[in-house]
């Protein structure tokens, strides 16, 4: 008997949001959109929401909220952390004796360098996309419980930490919309996040205590 998967993303939605030719094999791309999920989402959403959403997906009961967030931030995110980790696997193929670069007529393959700088800009895409996944959850707390208040025993914890491993200048929120947000929610609000440095991302994900 099969073993049924909880895909995030469709097929359809990978290749119209990403830079992917439509006569792609999807047996080529599942494999790397697996492991965006289990490794880049579960490390930020935490197990046990990413174990809830797997769970509703598998069983087509998704609630509205996680509808929306997997529509409008969680699939953008996971169509380009995909295309991340299968970059180098659709210029490289493997087989029995050896790891081959196919080659075409009417193309040329691009160098490992051009290769990695594409891949810089997906994953600045990737995380520009997560960030607003994040900033969602923890302005609707009541709508994601199982990110805001995770039970360790599931396993990891969502990574409360600045999603950006590349210095993507992003816009200040203004003064006025820290300081009421501030005031509404309290310093120690559960799911912000301090990137260890000076207001790097100063906004709904961040707040510096006035002793700091």
């Amino acid at each position: 008997m099969a073993t049924k998967i909880a895909l995030f993303v469709s097929e359809e939605k990978l290749k119209n949001f990403t830079s992917i030719n439509q006569n792609v094999s999807p047996a080529d791309l599942v494999p790397y959109i697996l492991q965006a999920q289990d490794i880049y989402l579960q490390n930020f959403i935490g197990a046990t929401y990413y174990f809830q959403l797997k769970d509703q997906v598998l069983n087509n009961t998704v609630t509205q909220p996680n509808q929306f967030l997997l529509d409008n931030y969680i699939g953008p995110a996971l169509c380009n952390y995909g295309l991340l980790m299968a970059m180098p696997f659709l210029k490289y193929k493997m087989f029995n004796k050896s790891v081959v670069s196919p080659t075409s007529e009417s193309s040329e393959n691009i160098t490992l360098d051009e290769m990695k700088f594409l891949q810089e800009q997906v994953r600045g895409t990737a995380e520009t996309y997560m960030k607003r996944t994040i900033e969602w959850m923890v302005n609707h707390p009541g709508e994601y419980n199982a990110y805001i208040a995770p039970n360790v025993l599931d396993g990891q914890l969502p990574e409360r930490g600045n999603p950006y491993s590349n210095n993507i200048v992003t816009p200040k929120q203004p003064y006025a919309f820290r300081k009421r947000l501030a005031g509404n929610r309290g310093l120690n609000a559960v799911g912000y996040y301090d990137d260890g440095m000076a207001c790097l991302e100063c906004g709904p994900n961040f707040y510096q205590s006035k002793n700091s």
